[in-house]
């Protein structure tokens, strides 16, 4: 039997080296970050396989471990930030993966990493990356050293790979946030009447609302306007002398039906809890009817029909 070559440690020098060079690209790094600490393919190799570096994509690497202790979110920010380092001037993250580095949610995590060409070029695509074209006049910031497209055609590009109420939910929080507003946002559709995404969009753009406050509001919203009803975000209900009851996600337009979407987050604790059952007590005494939605009961439309309607005989 052949007897195997032990495998050729890491000099802890080399492996210090190495891991300061992932700390300064936010656990990402390239080929040339390497060789110009004196890294070459032999080496980088080695650094593989002793799972201190995970190649992502051609001369893109990521720290091996971080990678494996990332959330999905997190894993692909820390890809797209390696990968976009080996791209050429010119080219910033665009789409879901812009989106995900702005922070804006997402219904899914993407698989393939998302690009922009700001100026002429082709379209190009791999097994691990998409360059889309169309973006000539965006602008672009820097974060953790690749350039980002701007959030108003990150949108667009969310409405051209996810659909409607997946670019309504990111504009939502956008706008929310003061990252862009409507008029950008319709800018944005008018100046690319070709855009693949250019309906979706127009579409979306009718249905924002800075009010909104969570991704599990925009899609509860989207589905109540689906249904037919009309919810008014955020409402200041007071009592009959005028003291403040609480703000309630949503109040049907010219009703006393109040619709709570409760996420995971929303009760940090029993006090929370304790606080909220109070304010929904004062709800009902000052003729108020609440329904309360979770995340499951998005995906039964008819049901919540239902519970609105029953909502609506009580409350009259």
């Amino acid at each position: 039997m052949p007897q195997q070559t032990p495998e050729i440690p890491i000099p802890p020098a080399e492996l210090a080296a190495v891991q300061r060079l992932l700390a300064l690209g936010h656990g990402a790094v390239t080929t040339p970050d390497l060789s110009g600490i004196g890294i070459g393919t032999a080496r980088i190799a080695l650094l593989q396989r002793h799972k201190v570096l995970l190649r992502v994509g051609r001369s893109a690497f990521v720290d091996h471990e971080a990678d494996a202790l990332a959330s999905p979110r997190e894993r692909h920010i820390m890809r797209a930030t390696a990968v976009a380092r080996t791209w050429p001037p010119g080219v910033a993250v665009s789409h879901l993966s812009a989106a995900l580095v702005l922070d804006l949610p997402l219904p899914v995590v993407p698989e393939r990493i998302h690009g922009c060409r700001m100026g002429t070029g082709q379209h190009r695509k791999n097994d691990v990356y998409t360059i889309h074209t169309g973006y000539v006049g965006a602008s672009a910031s820097w974060w953790h050293g690749v350039e980002v497209l701007e959030p108003r055609f990150v949108i667009m590009g969310v409405a051209e790979e996810l659909g409607r109420d997946a670019a309504v939910m990111a504009a939502d929080a956008a706008l929310h946030r003061e990252m862009v507003t409507p008029a950008e946002l319709t800018a944005a559709c008018e100046a690319r009447p070709n855009h693949p995404a250019h309906a979706v969009l127009e579409r979306s753009i009718e249905l924002v609302d800075a009010r909104t406050e969570s991704p599990g509001e925009t899609r509860t919203r989207l589905l109540l306007l689906g249904l037919g009803f009309t919810p008014v975000p955020q409402v200041v209900i007071r009592d009959a002398q005028g003291d403040f009851i609480g703000r309630v996600d949503f109040l049907l337009a010219g009703t006393k039906v109040v619709v709570e979407f409760d996420g995971m987050a929303k009760y940090g604790s029993a006090e929370d809890l304790a606080a909220e059952k109070r304010r929904e007590l004062r709800l009902q005494r000052a003729g108020y009817v609440v329904v309360r939605l979770v995340w499951a009961d998005l995906a039964h439309p008819e049901r919540i029909r239902r519970l609105l309607l029953d909502a609506l005989a009580t409350a009259a």
